[in-house]
Parts: C-alpha cells; structure tokens; sequence
C-alpha cells in the first residue's frame, strides 16, 4: 500500500468565493485528475482510502473544501490530520482574488455569496 500512497497525488482546492475555484478543477480534470467539487471535510479520508483502493485508476484527485459546506468545512483541520496520521501526503492550494475582482464576479453571476446576506457588502 505504501508504493500505491506514493502514486496517489491529492490537491485540495479552497479559498475565497468567486476567486476561481471552478475554473481550476476544470482545467484540472482536462490535465487528467479526477475532481469533487464542494467534497464534506468529514468524507476527505474515506474518498482518500477508495482512491488508494482504485488499483491505480484514480493517480490524481483535485477537491474542492470549501465555505459552502457551512458547518462541515469546520471538520478539514480534523480531517488533514487523518490524512498526516495515515501518511497520506496531500498539496492544497488556496485561491483568492482582489476584492473589486470578487464583487465583479458575484454581480455578472447574480448569486448570492455564500457568506453574504441581502444587506451585505455583496449585493451592494
């Protein structure tokens, strides 16, 4: 098995909302990775074992943990940890964006911020 973790490469996409995450896990499948979007931190080591046990189909996973799973995203510090227990290394790579850039794209998307309210600096 440790030969297997070795091959497995984990990137773990987070960061502000609107600063791109969409876009990279779509440029990451098209290189090859096998992605989740919006993946509960709690199923992160489960979805970690089923890879490892994918007999080398899935080599490149990308999941995207982030601030829309509410109360769930506070699990990843617990969830990263069971990752360094099991000596599975994994990359994450945050994403933020200038905040002129995330009021843009918000306004073009008319979605509401999944932090905002209606009286919120977003929907100004």
């Amino acid at each position: 098995m440790g030969e297997e973790r070795q091959r497995l490469h984990v990137l773990i996409i987070t960061g502000l909302s609107g600063a791109g995450k969409t876009q990279t896990i779509n440029s990451l499948e098209d290189m090859g990775y096998y992605c989740v979007d919006n993946l509960p931190p709690a199923l992160l080591l489960k979805f970690v074992e089923m890879a490892l046990q994918s007999e080398g189909r899935l080599e490149k996973v990308a999941l995207v943990i982030d601030v829309r799973g509410k109360d769930f995203f506070k699990d990843l510090s617990e969830a990263l940890e069971e990752l360094q227990h099991h000596r599975i290394a994994y990359e994450i790579l945050f994403l933020e964006a200038a905040d002129d850039v995330l009021v843009r794209r918000f306004k073009e998307s008319r979605r509401p911020h999944p932090l905002g309210n209606e009286d919120s600096f977003w929907s100004q």
